[in-house]
Parts: C-alpha cells; sequence; structure tokens
C-alpha cells in the first residue's frame, strides 16, 4: 500500500490527518501492527481489511473503522484504486475518558466493541461537515473538536455489541460526577468553614446548578448544605474551646457564626446542651482530654 499522511488540525485534544491510499505494485501479504488507536473515516473509494485469515471487512465512505495499537491487519483494494481517509487521533486521556462515558471501556480492544461500524446518517453529515470545515485555511478549533468528539461517541455506539452498555456507563458517570461534586463542596467548607458561603457560589466551584447541587448533596450526605455547614463550624469550635482562656464569643466569630447567640442555639440543637454547659459539665482540663 501506498500511503500518503498529511496533517490537516492538530489541537492538545486530538490530531486529525488525511490520508490517501493507493494500491502498491507489490502488495503485502502479511499483516502489520497498528501504529495507534485512531478512528478512521473514510471520505471516498473502497477499500478491504482485513483482520486474520478469511476475516475482512469491505469499508466505505458510509463506514467508521478503529485501528488499535499493536493491532496485525492488512488492507487491500478490491477497485484496484484506492481511497482517501480522515485519521482522527485522540489523546490517550481524553479517548479513555470518552469511551469510559460512552459505554464503559477503556481502550478500542475491548471484547464488546466491533472494529467497524455502518455510521447513523447524521454522523455521516457530520462527517462531510468536519471535512469541509478542514478545507478551509484556518478551520475553527473548537467546531472541529466538537465534530470530532460527536462522531467517536456516534460510532462508538454503533459499534457496540451491546446498546445496554450505554445506559450503564452513563449512569455509572453520572454518579462518579456526583460524587466529584459532592466532595468538592465538602472539600470547600472544610478548609474554610467561617467563609459565608451561598449555593451559588458553592455550586460554581462543583461546576454544577445549585438546584442540583442542593438536590444531590441532601441525598447523598443524608442532610443539606448548611447543615453541613453549621456542623462543620461547630467542629471547628469544638476544637478552639480546647484552649483554655478563649472567649465563647471569640470562637462564634472566628468559626463563622453570626454572633454568640446564633452559635449557642446551633451547638445546642447539636448537642443538647450550650457550649458553657458542657465546659462546666467535664471541666476544661477534663474537656480537653475526652475531645
Amino acid at each position: 500500500m501506498l500511503l500518503s499522511l498529511r496533517t490537516v488540525f492538530s489541537s492538545e485534544l486530538l490530531t486529525v490527518r488525511h490520508a490517501i491510499a493507493r494500491p502498491s505494485p507489490q502488495p503485502r501479504k502479511e499483516a502489520e501492527p497498528g501504529i495507534s488507536d485512531v478512528m478512521l473515516l473514510p471520505i471516498a473509494g473502497v477499500f478491504a481489511k482485513h483482520e486474520g485469515p478469511d476475516r475482512h471487512f469491505i469499508a466505505n465512505p458510509n463506514h467508521a473503522l478503529f485501528f488499535r495499537r499493536g493491532k496485525p491487519y492488512r488492507i487491500t483494494f478490491p477497485d484496484g484504486v484506492g481511497d482517501e481517509s480522515l485519521v482522527v487521533e485522540f489523546s490517550k486521556p481524553a479517548l479513555a475518558s470518552l469511551l469510559a462515558e460512552t459505554i464503559g471501556v477503556e481502550d478500542f480492544g475491548a471484547p464488546v466493541l466491533e472494529t467497524h461500524c455502518l455510521l447513523p446518517s447524521s454522523t455521516v453529515l457530520a462527517r462531510e461537515s468536519l471535512w469541509r470545515a478542514l478545507s478551509q485555511a484556518d478551520p475553527a478549533r473548537l467546531a472541529v473538536e466538537e465534530l470530532c468528539v460527536g462522531m467517536l461517541s456516534a460510532s462508538i455506539l454503533a459499534a457496540c455489541k451491546d446498546p445496554r452498555r450505554a445506559d450503564r456507563a452513563r449512569h455509572t458517570f453520572t454518579m462518579a460526577r456526583r460524587r466529584r461534586q459532592i466532595e468538592t463542596v465538602k472539600e470547600l467548607i472544610s478548609l474554610q468553614p467561617s467563609a459565608d458561603w451561598s449555593l451559588d457560589a458553592l455550586a460554581c466551584h462543583a461546576n454544577t446548578s445549585p438546584y442540583h447541587l442542593a438536590r444531590v448533596f441532601r441525598k447523598e450526605v443524608g442532610i443539606p448544605v448548611h447543615q453541613y455547614l453549621v456542623r462543620t463550624r461547630i467542629g471547628k469550635a469544638l476544637e478552639a474551646m480546647r484552649r483554655p482562656g478563649t472567649s465563647l464569643t471569640d470562637i462564634a466569630v472566628d468559626t463563622g457564626f453570626a454572633h454568640h447567640s446564633h452559635f449557642t442555639a446551633s451547638f445546642r440543637s447539636f448537642f443538647g446542651m450550650t457550649p458553657t454547659q458542657l465546659q462546666r459539665s467535664m471541666g476544661t482540663e477534663v474537656f480537653r482530654a475526652r475531645i
């Protein structure tokens, strides 16, 4: 096979190359290993990809193919003319993340994933849009990246042998993202309990909406965000109360309570007694030893 490759787009996320393949006067009989994990999108011509004895697949512009690093293959040309293709190579982290989010696998070699697929009509049109965009002198990076991500997602869904995996993968990814959001909020509150946090500010840090944060935090943690903040402040107050001579008013202000009475009311609600009653019942030295 005579192959010409030209890079037509490159970013941190992915690289797209325009490939022109023609039959060699002396075609190779043996298979050769793939050099990287790529998605190949034929845009003209036809070829056959041979993956083993008596196992080959005819590819034309209606298909997408996945080539895995180290996986042997051989290419032949039934029409004796050749083909043109777009070769899309994602960065390793991006490819792994997209595969995991879409069908819950780590690479193109997963048993549940075919090495080729028939493209949905919308993806064929997206490929044409991509080729037209890449033909421009200065293609818009965001548009190219979005088109490539969409085509990879649609292609692996079409190549997946078990369509239910997509639903399971989305559920798993949603749960993982939800846990990350919650832990982000817990970390922020734990590090800055005295800050005047708003639900909107916490949601912004966690890359979610205030409504979503309020709903999932209560469901996963068991209490509302505000109660978690108050409990965290009380925990810091208990820590400060171990130091003899520190006034409860100073502790209240330093830990984020609006005033002493707010601190006392919150403390009583949680422990069933005021801070002063706790100090008296345990004694300063005993209190310091047991907390």
